[in-house]
């Protein structure tokens, strides 16, 4: 028997289609950011140029020329916000292309805020591409184990970019409305990296003192940014959060323990083990800042790319350290509520929850209550504000 012609399925293909063509779109501007990037266009349109001086400039490179591809590039890289396009005159047909503005702060590698070399933000995308083109390699468990010593190094010289731009201004001008912050003399960063919150908490107070702690590894990149911005009163303090205690970090300037600990996105300091450690290392009174990254907390609207951060998280392991399957999370991790339970059964006083995506207080909203519904949090990063009151 025939098939009949008009005959057609229930569901339309539209679902499929869009899917398909919003995933090809995607990768088609992953692959010219990273072209233009590569060839340093933003450097080169930091002076206008024009079409032929561009042309020009391509043959140089070795490109063979195409003048609709190059117009198209162009045109795309406009859209894009990164360059500019205009005629200098009304009567005049010529079009100059020239860097934007916000490309020329973090695209142009004159910049201070550029990232771009080999271990820029956004360049380390191109590795974590590689896995998806060989998504079969990790189901078939060859998924590269990573040492965590190279890895957090690394991660501190990728995260210094994203961290200048402007988080950590926000993170140290919504922290220095609280008294006990600008008045600590002790401070330690704990898990701190690159040491720039540590340095940024102790231009609060001329007479404080700060030590960074990371592992040995990290330190000596730390080492680098306290000579570039800090002073004398910033130092690091090498050591293991699961190896050893903080304590030992404490000396006959503070024998009673810190005033102020801060910590930004160390998965580790959202487990008993590491908070009891930071517990046993402030003095009474002291105040223990996490900016923590708790993926429960993120809004519904933002769950699709959480389980995408969540697969990626899953394609690598590290040697040491067992991880759990959502993104920054390892074995013993505590949820958002979990965490502010315990903070508050070990003694300690929640001044504040403050949704850093949102940049607004939540402690007195249902909403950190960890219902994505109501959540509008884009990374579930918050910043917990808690003093020591229990001895």
């Amino acid at each position: 028997m025939s098939k009949n012609v008009m005959e057609c399925p229930k569901l339309g293909p539209e679902h499929i289609e869009n899917l398909f063509e919003d995933a090809y779109l995607g990768l088609r501007k992953f692959y010219l950011m990273e072209f233009s990037l590569k060839y340093n266009m933003y450097e080169l349109l930091e002076e206008p140029k024009t079409f032929e001086q561009l042309k020009i400039w391509f043959e140089e490179k070795g490109f063979k020329s195409n003048d609709n591809l190059l117009l198209n590039v162009l045109d795309a890289l406009v859209q894009f916000g990164l360059v500019n396009k205009y005629n200098r005159s009304h009567n005049s047909a010529e079009t100059y292309y020239e860097t934007s503005e916000v490309a020329n702060i973090y695209l142009n590698p004159k910049s201070e805020f550029s990232g771009i070399d080999s271990v820029s933000p956004l360049l380390t995308y191109k590795g974590r591409a590689k896995k998806w083109i060989n998504l079969e390699d990790t189901f078939m468990g060859k998924e590269p184990k990573l040492k965590e010593n190279s890895f957090f190094s690394e991660a501190v010289r990728r995260m210094v970019t994203d961290c200048r731009s402007r988080k950590l201004k926000a993170t140290i001008d919504y922290l220095s409305q609280f008294e006990e912050v600008k008045n600590a003399k002790s401070i330690l960063d704990v898990a701190g990296g690159h040491g720039l919150y540590g340095i940024a908490l102790s231009y609060l107070n001329e007479d404080s003192k700060c030590k960074i702690f990371d592992l040995p590894k990290v330190c000596e990149e730390t080492e680098k940014y306290i000579a570039e911005y800090g002073s004398d009163r910033v130092t690091t303090a090498p050591g293991d959060y699961y190896k050893g205690t903080i304590v030992e970090t404490l000396d006959s300037d503070n024998p009673e323990g810190y005033d102020l600990v801060f910590t930004s996105h160390s998965p580790g300091c959202k487990s008993i083990e590491v908070i009891d450690k930071i517990y046993d290392a402030m003095a009474p009174n002291g105040v223990f800042v996490n900016k923590q990254i708790f993926s429960e907390g993120i809004g519904d609207k933002y769950q699709l790319r959480q389980s995408f951060e969540n697969i990626d998280w899953n394609m690598f392991s590290f040697s040491a350290l067992g991880k759990e399957g959502a993104s920054n999370t390892f074995k013993n991790d505590l949820t958002l509520d979990g965490y502010l339970s315990y903070m508050k059964e070990k003694g300690f006083e929640l001044l504040d929850i403050y949704s850093f995506d949102e940049r607004k207080s939540v402690k007195n909203e249902v909403s950190y209550k960890c219902n994505p519904k109501l959540m509008n949090n884009q990374m579930g990063s918050y910043i917990i504000v808690a003093k020591k009151v229990k001895a």
